[in-house]
């Protein structure tokens, strides 16, 4: 059994107020209310040590325009997504990528595993390869002994697990890499 522990980045629709020139909701579709534009992954052994990354632009179909946002964020510019690939040849090459073993995949939260399976209802892909899912973030917001209702983010997971912050954030690989190295420690035996 392999693990996949992956990141994902996100578009969604904006406007921009005429009058304000303020950022407002855009008219998302419902469907698919954001939109997939980069994966990022590692592949872990059963020590959960890195085998192999994989990661790949996804050139927008449905919010072409990159929001201020989360062009701010993630540092991801109209040029990255120019040459990403369609979400349904992005797709093609992660599944090829991830093999015939059973794998458990793994993201921090819930949004990623449930906006990958929205994305790939909405583009008419079959999903049943995703059979076994585990929250990082739920583990270690158990295991830092956070109060009732309250979540960690990854970078503060990272800092209170004394993990070397030594790449950026938001960016889907290195973030599944991070993930990786917390689930790591999770996992390790205690002394």
């Amino acid at each position: 059994m392999e693990y996949i522990i992956f990141d994902l980045e996100f578009n969604s629709a904006f406007k921009i107020d005429r009058k304000t020139k303020k950022l407002i909701k855009g008219n998302a579709n419902p469907l698919c209310p954001q939109e997939i534009i980069e994966i990022g992954a590692v592949k872990a052994n059963t020590k959960l040590e890195i085998e192999d990354t994989f990661q790949t632009f996804v050139k927008p179909q449905l919010y072409t325009k990159l929001h201020p946002k989360v062009k701010k964020k993630t540092k991801i510019t109209k040029e990255d997504l120019a040459e990403g690939l369609a979400f349904q040849s992005a797709m093609k090459l992660f599944t090829q990528w991830l093999g015939t073993d059973e794998v458990v995949m793994c993201s921090w939260g819930q949004d990623d595993i449930n906006e990958l399976r929205r994305n790939c209802d909405f583009f008419h892909i079959k999903t049943n390869w995703i059979k076994k899912h585990c929250d990082v973030q739920k583990i270690c917001t158990g295991h830092l002994a956070m109060p009732r209702g309250e979540q960690v983010g990854l970078k503060r997971a990272i800092e209170a697990l004394q993990i070397d912050i030594d790449r950026d954030f938001h960016k889907a690989l290195n973030d599944a890499i991070y993930t990786a190295k917390i689930l790591k420690v999770l996992k390790e035996p205690k002394n």
